[in-house]
């Protein structure tokens, strides 16, 4: 028995502004224990039609409007057209947008939710460009929204597979689940199945035996050239290699004869105690640097006994000060206000009262009465006087940013002093690392002919070390032309081992080519066996739901598929026809395209909902109850869209599927169709019947 993966459910459906629907509508498909369809009518035009594209697109996304509109095979004026599909309402009122949002759920056997996708997608319709998808998705647990398409298709396929949407979102009377190629339903049907992982494998076989093993075993001659070359190769890197260990000799010895040279030369500096002349540089420079340091402290010595001091010894008299500076400040401002107002309300009188249209002037009481409201507004710019403020000013500085200063001044604290003591300190030790600096000077330049000596010493040090430095620059390039031609050998002793594995696996790469081929073959066997046997069944399911559902028992007794899914009906003499010759009529060329979905449905490897518009439509009155019952409401979850003149909800045809109804839904249009106006309103009925 092959085990099914977990059931899909649809368990709402969110659309905004789009076909007829104008603003936002949700729908509900929620299971509740065995009711597990949902039933949704609507008249002719009425909007069931774009509610299935919409369940559709929500689940396909951007290529689903590709789906549609091959598979609406009808004339200019009802085939889908993506573009058209923002609501008319909503962009008269100058609206761009519409979107979709569906929320799938996954079920084990027992009809416990194990993990759910919710899928937006926002469309934004453009004037002269095509519209716009924006998707995201988010699987429950997490967090972010997945906005990477490629992700958001991967977890759709985990989900609800494109493949499988074809087939099970379908428009009954327009026949649309197979209006696709030929190549479409087969590569459908076999990934329905399970029989698209042997085409791949069969696929993956003949890339291997075509590309793969001969690029990894290679062709035996062009091997056997390549070894060669490398063995020559690995000889002449020999070589070199001991040519370059004899000059490394060569320069050790010269440099350890250039080492005991400058060793002799640093002891004789050491005996005659010479003093080296970047010593007695330094010791000027720093004497120097210490010289500029303290004329630098004696020059602003006087600046800060001048300011610090002084203001120190004011004492308590400070604070009054600095208090009484801030009290006239506050004075000056607030008659630099009323000095720049008051003698201007006069001429804001005038030019508020004066030379006015006679219809507006006011009479005399009115008139008093706002030139007074004026007065006292602009009086406000200035009165009261701010707090604290001085009755006068007496102080020498005439204006505020002068006062400020001394302010600033006079919050010098004691901790002043104590920075001048500080920089006293300062410049006592700077006096005395100026002694010591002098007499080191005095005592380096007191002995000239040590100097002298120490001088030619040190030159000829320094021819020394440039030589070792020469010599150490040597010995550095020949080590790292060794590094690098052992690194070469390695390389090439690598390739060599590689290569004569290589020639001794050549037979053994064309045994497993052959192999390949074998194992090919066989996939493609058990492929074509599968394949055989699942029509047989497919054909067993279809022939006998049609021949119940359409009582033709009595002329057929089973029916059959060719590779190519064409139908043929077996007669009971053992003769039989094909479709097109058994006189069917369009009723019951819907029975056997349902009962085809019903197969697939129960044949295959991921269990998912159906979505049926018009289920009814062309078939006869004694068999619809028999396509409801055993068609459309076998599966685990049903979306029907359907009209009264289907199932009419007076009838004993809705009293006996309302058992299997979860949620019923009226799609009432409201206005003119032709109109901008028009929309459909949703209501939680059938045509006013309720559950």
């Amino acid at each position: 028995m092959v085990k099914r993966m977990p059931e899909v459910y649809i368990d709402s459906l969110t659309i905004h502004n789009f076909g007829p629907y104008y603003g936002e509508h949700t729908f509900d498909f929620g299971a509740e224990g065995h009711r597990r369809a949902t039933l949704i009518g609507g008249k002719n035009g009425a909007g069931k039609t774009h509610l299935l594209r919409a369940l559709y697109l929500a689940t396909v996304g951007e290529s689903g409007a590709i789906d549609l509109k091959k598979v609406e095979s009808g004339s200019d004026a009802t085939r889908f057209e993506l573009a058209e599909a923002l609501n008319r309402r909503a962009k008269a009122e100058g609206q761009d947008s519409g979107s979709m949002t569906i929320k799938l759920s996954q079920r084990d056997a027992t009809g416990s939710i194990g993990r759910t996708l919710t899928l937006v997608h926002n469309i934004r319709w453009r004037p002269n460009s095509p519209p716009k998808f924006d998707s995201k998705a988010i699987v429950s647990g997490d967090s972010q929204w997945i906005e990477d398409e490629d992700k958001v298709q991967k977890l759709r396929d985990a989900f609800l597979p494109r493949h499988l949407t074809r087939f099970f979102f379908f428009d009954a009377e327009r026949s649309q689940s197979i209006r696709l190629s030929e190549r479409e339903i087969t590569e459908g049907i076999s990934r329905v199945l399970g029989l698209y992982s042997y085409s791949e494998l069969e696929e993956d076989l003949r890339q291997l035996t075509a590309n793969k093993i001969p690029k990894i075993y290679g062709s035996g001659s062009d091997t056997e050239r390549r070894l060669n070359d490398i063995t020559a190769d690995i000889l002449r890197y020999k070589s070199d290699l001991k040519t370059l260990a004899q000059d490394e000799s060569d320069q050790s010895q010269e440099l350890r004869d250039v080492t005991l040279e400058l060793d002799e030369v640093e002891d004789q500096l050491k005996t005659i105690g010479a003093i080296d002349p970047e010593e007695l540089a330094k010791t000027t420079r720093k004497r120097e640097d210490i010289k500029s340091i303290k004329n630098k402290l004696e020059a602003n010595f006087g600046a800060a006994w001048e300011s610090t001091l002084p203001l120190s010894l004011l004492g308590e008299f400070r604070a009054e000060l600095h208090d009484y500076l801030m009290r006239e400040e506050r004075r000056r401002e607030f008659e630099n206000r009323k000095a720049s107002v008051e003698p201007k309300i006069p001429q804001v009188k005038r030019a508020v009262f004066e030379n006015v249209p006679s219809s507006m002037v006011l009479d005399e009481q009115q008139r008093m009465f706002y030139e007074h409201q004026i007065e006292q507004a602009l009086q406000g710019l200035f009165n009261p006087p701010p707090e604290g403020m001085s009755e006068k000013i007496f102080v020498v500085p005439e204006r505020n940013e002068l006062s400020i200063r001394i302010r600033t001044k006079l919050r010098t604290q004691p901790a002043a002093i104590q920075e001048l003591a500080s920089r006293c300190l300062d410049l006592e030790r700077k006096s005395s690392e100026l002694r010591e600096l002098d007499q080191m000077l005095k005592t380096l330049t007191s002995d000239s002919a040590a100097i002298a000596l120490g001088n030619d010493l040190r030159e000829k040090r320094g021819s020394l070390l440039k030589h070792k430095e020469q010599i150490e620059m040597k010995l550095s390039s020949i080590e790292a032309e060794r590094v690098q031609i052992d690194r070469k050998l390695q390389e090439l002793r690598k390739e060599e081992t590689i290569l004569a594995e290589q020639v001794q696996k050549i037979q053994k790469g064309r045994d497993l080519n052959s192999l390949a081929h074998r194992y090919r073959e066989a996939v493609s066997l058990i492929k074509s066996s599968a394949a055989v046997s699942l029509r047989e069944k497919i054909a067993d399911i279809v022939g006998g739901l049609w021949l119940d559902i359409t009582d033709r028992g009595l002329e057929y007794v089973g029916m059959e598929f060719d590779q190519h899914w064409n139908c043929f009906l077996k007669k009971s003499d053992g003769s039989k026809g094909s479709w097109e010759t058994a006189n069917t009529s369009a009723g019951q060329r819907q029975v056997r395209i349902l009962a085809f979905t019903e197969a697939l449905r129960r044949l295959g490897r991921f269990v998912t909902p159906l979505v049926v518009d018009t289920p009814l439509g062309r078939l006869d009155k004694e068999v619809r109850e028999n396509v409801l019952e055993r068609l459309y409401l076998s599966g685990h979850q049903s979306i029907i869209l359907t009209t009264n003149a289907e199932i009419d909800p007076k009838s004993d045809l809705f009293d006996r599927i309302a058992p299997h109804l979860c949620r019923i839904y009226t799609l009432n249009p409201e206005g003119n169709p032709e109109a901008n106006t028009y929309q459909v309103r949703v209501t939680n009925d059938y045509f006013k019947r309720v559950l």
